[in-house]
């Protein structure tokens, strides 16, 4: 297309035009920046926050610096572990060590604090380590605890009687699910015993009675040939 200047000049180039696939790039290009600036992202100080809170809430439980730097380096979400200390603690703070030492080693630790709180506090005479075991030993610390509580008071079943019978009841719900494998019959059938060696039957080899030759009669006459 030839474009005329307001002078009445006559311009000798042509309007640029853009590609339908330029065009459809940069619109998708505009959205996505659109987007990107839309979603607000974690500043870094608030992942310093969680390292620093960690660290004091160990120090609070009475936990030694070296290894409250060290459990909060080397934990993903370093303040779910401070706080499974401190909760625990709370129940029996002389026990800080071994505390962070469950905590440290369960996926869920702020479930497992509520574990050991509840079952310590809603039980009698509940040994506070060993209740910490099982807690961490549960893969759902609070519905173990629920168990635990529950059997206690229904029944006459001490505190470490209870966990026992609940960290033992893991795959109570396993003939629920159905399964393609058919049961086996209720009186199976036995195959017959095949004796391993043939039995000795006393056989008699028989002898083979010999033929004896036909021998012609004397009187019988013998044909001529002719």
């Amino acid at each position: 297309m030839i474009r005329q200047s307001p002078f009445g000049c006559h311009l000798g180039f042509k309007e640029p035009t853009l590609s339908p696939y330029f065009k459809f790039c940069a619109s998708h290009l505009a959205v996505a920046s659109l987007l990107a600036l839309a979603i607000p992202s974690r500043p870094a100080s608030a992942a310093v926050t969680d390292y620093q809170v960690c660290a004091a809430e160990l120090l609070r439980a009475n936990i030694a610096p070296e290894l409250a730097t060290q459990a909060c380096a080397e934990a993903l979400y370093p303040k779910d572990v401070s706080r499974c200390v401190l909760r625990i603690s709370t129940v029996t703070p002389t026990i800080s060590d071994q505390a962070l030492a469950a905590c440290r080693r369960v996926r869920r630790p702020v479930e497992m604090a509520n574990c050991v709180f509840y079952i310590s506090n809603r039980t009698q005479n509940s040994e506070v380590l060993s209740v910490i075991d099982n807690c961490r030993r549960s893969l759902l610390p609070v519905r173990f605890a629920e168990c635990v509580i529950g059997l206690n008071r229904a029944t006459d079943l001490s505190s470490a009687r209870a966990m026992e019978t609940c960290i033992g009841a893991v795959d109570y719900a396993r003939d629920l699910a159905p399964t393609l494998v058919p049961p086996p019959p209720p009186n199976p059938t036995l195959p017959p015993n095949v004796p391993e060696t043939i039995p000795d039957l006393n056989l008699t080899p028989v002898t083979p009675t010999p033929l004896t030759p036909i021998v012609p009669d004397a009187t019988t006459p013998t044909p001529s040939n002719r």
